[in-house]
């Protein structure tokens, strides 16, 4: 097969490998809601992800229900969904309930 015939891979697939948690304990992103400084250490590292912006459009999209993705914790997506569409979302920034 050449790279012409090669399908291309899923949106998802080109930007996880990119991500600053790719290689990190998943966990890391599903921390228990009242364990305030792992949700900090999670935000944190998306934080400094240069896929952030996918990420979290990823997340909304999808309606992902748990875990912090795209530097957005579960309360935050929750809000954005009711709010608004996707789009408006790229600068926004989840705080630690």
């Amino acid at each position: 097969m050449t790279a012409q015939d090669t399908p291309s891979a899923p949106a998802a697939v080109n930007w996880c490998g990119a991500a600053n948690c790719r290689d990190s304990d998943i966990r890391t992103f599903f921390p228990p809601p009242d364990d305030r400084n792992a949700v900090r250490r999670a935000l944190a590292l998306c934080e400094r992800c240069p896929v952030r912006i996918p990420c979290r459009r990823y997340a909304l999209d999808h309606r992902e229900r748990h875990g912090i993705w795209g530097g957005l914790t579960e309360e935050t997506r929750e809000t954005l969904i009711r709010i608004g569409p996707p789009s408006a979302v790229q600068g926004t920034r989840a705080k630690p309930s």
